[in-house]
């Protein structure tokens, strides 16, 4: 072949090859997209660490605020949140243990300190009340424990056998006061011994952190047998240095009733032992038709009997 001839040939593969290539292009196979599971493995920071059995001290002015205990906690060093299985955490206050919370999942904020327990969150308090609730959060700077979730309390046992339970809306608790309030649809029932007890219904209740004492506020109704006592509070009183149940004491502007009489007061005062209601601060009594006023009126054996004192008569 000449050098003229080759040079043609050289020309018509050229021209060839652009054709196939502009009339039949090549289209390259799409990657696919990974998965979102394996998009976010992807993604995820490389200093996650995963930790067993964790036990964490947070400390405040030199003094322990709360201990932590965790089968396990996730999370990244230094930023976000610590998710943690199978939470204990104990809350202190003047250097003694004021609450202990458990529950199966937890969650720290590494920046506030605030902490999140959730899941069968059991509370149990330094003077023997427990707290059953879904959720409670604790709140680091103003050290405030609080649940809006149900709230099932038990109290300790008296030397009786007797006992507080209460339900209630919500839960609310500052750890330096040492007290816990009970929110919302209050319903309390108190156990006396020998198969007796008694209910009360309010707004509120405020237990103390150091004894048993127990404050109702907020239409107050307490309902002991036939008799029901209505007030705007009521507060359990306790003989001195015992958990026995000494006295209700509900004041106010008192409103008692029964199935045959209707009695005014300004305070109440019932004796679960004895099983009398003292009425005194200008009672007035209406029973079958006939009204009766003195200095105290007392409703003995539940009410069964009734005594009338006035200062003349002393």
């Amino acid at each position: 072949m000449t050098r003229i001839g080759q040079v043609v040939f050289a020309l018509l593969l050229a021209a060839i090859f652009i054709q196939v290539v502009i009339g039949f292009p090549v289209h390259l196979e799409q990657i696919p997209e990974p998965d979102p599971m394996a998009r976010e493995a992807l993604s995820r920071p490389e200093q996650e660490q995963v930790m067993q059995k964790v036990h964490l001290v947070e400390s405040r002015e030199g003094d322990r605020d709360w201990e932590l205990f965790a089968d396990q906690a996730t999370g990244s060093q230094g930023e976000g949140n610590w998710e943690l299985r199978q939470v204990k955490v104990q809350f202190y206050s003047n250097r003694k243990m004021e609450f202990v919370v458990t529950g199966q999942r937890g969650r720290i904020d590494a920046a506030t300190r605030d902490l999140r327990i959730e899941g069968e969150v059991r509370t149990k308090s330094a003077n023997g009340y427990t707290f059953e609730t879904s959720e409670i959060d604790y709140r680091a700077g103003p050290r405030f424990l609080s649940s809006r979730s149900k709230v099932i309390v038990t109290g300790p046992r008296d030397e009786q056998g007797g006992r507080l339970h209460v339900t209630g809306g919500q839960l609310e608790s500052r750890v330096d006061a040492e007290e816990i309030l009970i929110k919302s649809g209050v319903t309390a029932r108190r156990e006396l011994g020998r198969d007796r007890s008694f209910v009360v219904q309010s707004d509120r209740l405020k237990l103390s952190g150091q004894n048993t004492s127990a404050h109702f506020t907020g239409q107050v109704r307490i309902e002991v047998d036939s008799m029901r006592i209505e007030g705007p509070e009521a507060r359990f009183e306790y003989r001195s240095g015992t958990d026995f149940l000494r006295s209700v004491l509900i004041k106010g502007g008192v409103k008692v009733s029964d199935i045959d009489k209707y009695a005014t007061a300004e305070t109440v005062r019932f004796d679960p032992e004895l099983n009398q209601f003292v009425l005194s601060g200008g009672p007035r009594l209406v029973q079958n038709q006939d009204e009766l006023v003195g200095d105290q009126i007392t409703f003995i054996d539940g009410g069964k009997k009734v005594k009338v004192e006035s200062q003349s008569q002393k």
